[in-house]
């Protein structure tokens, strides 16, 4: 199955996840590879921003209100995206940003069934739901490359 290859980098740290995902994986699906990936349990709103079109769970209900290039991540097919950008951003907590930047690094044409982290830098974010507007990243435990693919094993396993 092919698969592409991403490198999700949260901006301004060293802390960066390189993951294989199938081909015919959506922007909900890489969402949750995210959230596995660096620990966290989406307790936010998060949006992509793939070539000036915004990719969301959900939106305003006045569609008027919705930016002029929007669609909705269970509708988005991610390999339409990847074939006509390479990098794209993934913001997680719109009130207190974390912003990721998405790069296309490859394509594996004979690849895995399920998403599989390839390489993982920096430690796991604690996500703390704060009262403050602070976004400071409290660090966790060193990235655990094995118990990652695990927990993306069991999550997508049919």
């Amino acid at each position: 199955m092919k698969n592409y290859v991403l490198k999700i980098k949260l901006d301004n740290t060293d802390i960066s996840r390189t993951v294989a995902l199938p081909a015919d994986y959506g922007f909900f699906d890489l969402h949750d590879v995210i959230q596995i990936t660096f620990g966290w349990e989406d307790y936010f709103y998060h949006e992509f921003d793939a070539g000036g079109t915004v990719i969301a769970d959900d939106a305003n209900e006045d569609t008027d209100l919705l930016p002029e290039k929007f669609r909705y991540e269970y509708e988005a097919n991610l390999e339409f995206f990847l074939m006509n950008v390479k990098s794209f951003t993934y913001i997680y907590d719109v009130e207190q940003p974390w912003v990721h930047t998405i790069e296309v690094e490859g394509v594996l044409e004979e690849g895995f069934d399920t998403p599989v982290l390839l390489e993982c830098s920096g430690r796991m974010i604690v996500e703390e739901l704060t009262d403050d507007d602070s976004n400071d990243i409290s660090l966790g435990e060193i990235a655990n490359k094995d118990l990652i693919n695990i927990e993306l094993k069991r999550a997508f396993s049919a």
